[in-house]
């Protein structure tokens, strides 16, 4: 099924056409229930997608469903208009089970960066993730490690050169972010000044600010040791000559701004940004105040009443933002563009592969994954 999303944003003349062309193939006849916290990128034509999580036999976790970690490695090829192929490649599995970890593509391959495993909720490894065409297999390069263990951070490249940042280390935000130079002589992780805000769960785009490319850090939360995260609707540009953050207009409809986490975004043309999806925080909020209620409740009578207001608040979520909004770096504004047909998808990573985005997977509701794979086709309006 096609979809058209027209933009409404004034003066500007781009629409998107959405589908789902495909999805996840089913491995060892086992149903495919989707996955979150995929690494992936492109790497010579094809898109690799790896890693992840879900909840076993699709129980909700307040269900007593079980988070399961996955090493499955995914390749997809794209042939002719529209059509699509999954590739078997000898090589089926990553060296562990990770989930929400960072991903960019660069010339080499798809980098790949932290994450979550079965028995660390953060993970220091970094490593090089590459198609061979001709082998018809995934090969790995080890790359230097974080400078510290991290999960739920973003990651984008300019060149050679690899930006990490945020993210959550041992369950704690982190402000800190690094390089890691491939063309240098010695490989090794660079600090850089640090986020003005400690967060994960952000989206991070690489972009020109009219002159050359910058790095646009859009939304995220902060956890809290009181339970209740704080949600951001900041955007942030570091900007890699001056080594210096510079903080921008909040994310909106250029009257409204919103909170928004764990979204996706790519960048398109020579100034835009296209945010899609995203958790604006509204109902992740409710859930978190929830629990601390019900901590804190007085009686069993209280508890059970308080678990039962939040199960049926889990049960009847929406479905994460559909909004899809664009960015404009030259002139500092953000402008809805529209909605997607379909639910949102979160805890993924937009792919721009040629000229069409990509987003593979993700959660599209608290504990339940996708496993379909968007396309998202730019035109121009006549």
């Amino acid at each position: 099924m096609l979809f058209s999303l027209k933009d409404i944003a004034q003066n500007n003349t781009k629409h998107i056409t959405w589908s789902q062309p495909t999805q996840l193939p089913t491995i060892n006849s086992n149903k495919q229930l989707g996955l979150a916290g995929v690494f992936t990128g492109v790497s010579n034509d094809v898109l690799l997608v790896a890693g992840g999580s879900n909840f076993a036999d699709g129980a909700k976790p307040w269900q007593g469903g079980k988070k399961i970690h996955y090493d499955d490695i995914y390749v997809l090829e794209k042939h002719g208009e529209n059509g699509f192929t999954w590739l078997s490649p000898k090589t089926k599995h990553l060296a562990r089970k990770v989930a929400y970890g960072a991903s960019t593509s660069i010339a080499a391959g798809v980098v790949c960066a932290g994450g979550e495993t079965e028995t660390s909720d953060c993970s220091s490894e970094v490593f090089l993730m590459k198609w061979d065409k001709k082998q018809q297999d995934v090969s790995f390069q080890n790359l230097p490690s974080l400078p510290v263990p991290l999960a739920n951070a973003c990651m984008i490249s300019i060149g050679n050169v690899i930006y990490l940042f945020g993210g959550e280390s041992r369950g704690i935000p982190s402000n800190k972010c690094f390089k890691l130079n491939l063309g240098a002589a010695i490989k090794q992780w660079e600090t850089l000044p640090p986020m003005p805000i400690a967060m994960s769960h952000s989206v991070v785009v690489t972009q020109s600010n009219g002159k050359y490319p910058c790095i646009y850090i859009i939304g995220g939360r902060s956890s809290t040791p009181a339970g209740i995260s704080t949600l951001h609707n900041n955007t942030f540009c570091y900007d890699p000559q001056e080594n210096k953050w510079i903080r921008l207009a909040p994310v909106g409809d250029g009257n409204t701004t919103t909170t928004m986490s764990a979204g996706t975004a790519v960048a398109e043309g020579d100034h835009d940004i296209i945010l899609i999806g995203g958790d604006k925080g509204k109902i992740f909020h409710q859930i978190e105040v929830f629990n601390n209620w019900i901590s804190h409740a007085r009686n069993d009578v209280e508890k059970k009443q308080l678990q039962n207001e939040k199960l049926q608040l889990l049960n009847h979520h929406p479905g994460f933002s559909k909004d899809v909004y664009i960015y404009n770096t030259l002139k500092n504004t953000w402008e809805l563009m529209g909605s997607l047909p379909f639910y949102g998808q979160v805890t993924t990573t937009a792919v721009k592969w040629d000229n069409e985005i990509f987003i593979p997977c993700g959660e599209i509701k608290p504990g339940t994954r996708t496993a379909a794979i968007t396309m998202g086709e730019f035109y121009n309006a006549k």
